[in-house]
């Protein structure tokens, strides 16, 4: 072993070391640590390979890791000689979760020190502006501690009192104010949320409207892998303006429209509770890195076939299984809730636009149906004359399907879609009575 290596590196190789040789031992370990609380190299390389074995199953020895590793910066004779190392140079496999608890300590203070030396480099040297930084700091510290508890296995009994004692507590799930759509009860933490529907059938302006009313209560989290967040800003402020989107995007506003903007944008900044976050290279762990520095309440991912691969050699099978995998493991070690947008496979895309998509046309793994604890889809059908989208009160009559509930209740929920506005409400009653229900 290289003898220059840091303190940290040493106790991240005798954890790998151990996971290697006994990955039972440390399975609950491999669950709750993240590729991004290892050094970049062979630690982090292997630490990648090891956990996705574990989440698809495979079994994890010397051999199948050196199999499954890659690395941007090491070559493969080098990255297999470091493995073998490891493996054979582990001081105790049973002490697997002393190592564990020090690299999520190290990690701790790698972002302490990271945060602080950020204010230094803005020039937030004040007392209140480092006080502020350190209070944040501080309480994304504890929040991955408490992420980190050595057990998670529990007593029959213990666990059905709990239960018991929860039914008394009010309920906790996320409420969008909109009744039509919170009876269904998708919105629980701990949970994850498929929405998925063909193209251009509205699924970023259905998220981004549920996204902007839950910030109102609760603190949102909205991933966009498509658009720049200046881009969502603007479908919202013609959501509340009611000045068409495209006036703004084009900047082709009159002197009144801009004074309406300016006041929508102070009515905004009063109202939300919302991170927007456009990273295009973003892949499930530094996903996974950021919602555990932003502790959301709920958080969107738009969408996730667009997450870049953590391994170049995985295909879009393995690459989507892992992702819907460790997003549902980080929705319930969190106590979050996870909004996945999703494409629909081509058999849906060509499929009768006249039906909803199913559950068998999401793209990519049968894992997102499977790891999702409720689904939505979005219709698209199109009205017949263009010419209803044009005014003011114009809309487009539409509706969403609640395919998967785990929890609840299946159906359909007639809408009304402006996308001039990007905006979506429910439809009312007499949308209802004319729906054609033997469509869905």
């Amino acid at each position: 072993m290289d003898r220059t290596i840091s303190h940290q590196q040493i106790n991240q190789r005798a954890f790998l070391g151990a996971a290697l040789m006994d990955p039972a031992g440390a399975y609950e370990y491999i669950l709750k640590l993240t590729p991004g609380m290892f050094d970049e190299g062979a630690c982090r390389d292997t630490f990648a390979a090891i956990q996705r074995l574990t989440f698809a199953g495979d079994p994890v020895d010397p051999v199948t890791v050196v199999n499954m590793a890659t690395s941007a910066t090491l070559s493969a004779d080098d990255l297999k000689r470091n493995i073998m190392q490891m493996a054979e140079t582990c001081p105790s496999v049973a002490n697997a979760g002393s190592y564990a608890a020090q690299i999520v300590e190290d990690y701790r203070y790698q972002l302490i020190q990271a945060d602080l030396l950020k204010c230094i480099a803005k020039d937030a040297m004040d007392a209140d502006s480092v006080c502020r930084q350190l209070r944040r700091t501080l309480s994304m510290q504890d929040a991955i501690r408490n992420t980190q508890e050595d057990s998670t296995a529990r007593d029959f009994d213990a666990v059905l009192d709990s239960a018991l004692a929860q039914l008394d507590e009010p309920d906790n799930s996320l409420k969008l104010g909109w009744p039509e759509l919170d009876r269904f009860g998708v919105f629980h933490r701990t949970r994850v949320c498929v929405v998925a529907g063909r193209p251009g059938c509205g699924k970023t302006d259905f998220s981004l409207n549920l996204a902007s009313r839950l910030s109102k209560k609760y603190r949102v989290y909205y991933l966009t892998l498509e658009e720049t967040a200046e881009a969502l800003m603007n479908r919202m402020l013609s959501k509340v303006s009611r000045i068409d989107s495209g006036k703004i995007t084009n900047k082709r506003l009159d002197e009144r429209e801009r004074r309406i903007i300016d006041n929508t944008a102070g009515a905004l900044r009063q109202h939300h509770n919302m991170m927007l976050d456009a990273d295009s290279n973003l892949t499930i762990d530094g996903l996974e890195a950021k919602l555990m520095q932003y502790k959301p309440d709920v958080a969107f991912v738009d969408h996730i076939g667009l997450l870049s691969p953590t391994d170049p050699r995985q295909t879009e099978y393995q690459r989507i299984s892992e992702i819907t995998r460790r997003l549902k493991v980080a929705a319930m070690k969190m106590g979050i809730v996870i909004v996945e947008l999703c494409q629909i496979s081509r058999s849906g895309v060509k499929g009768s636009t006249e039906k909803f998509c199913n559950l068998e046309d999401l793209r990519g793994s049968g894992t997102i149906e499977q790891d999702a604890n409720s689904a939505i889809f979005v219709e698209n059908r199109r009205p017949e004359d263009s010419q209803e989208l044009r005014g003011y009160n114009a809309y487009q009559k539409t509706a969403i399907m609640y395919a998967k509930n785990r929890e609840g209740p299946t159906g359909v929920v007639a809408m009304r879609w402006q996308p001039q506005y990007h905006d979506w409400q429910p439809a009312p009653r007499e949308d209802y009575d004319k729906m054609d229900q033997t469509s869905f």
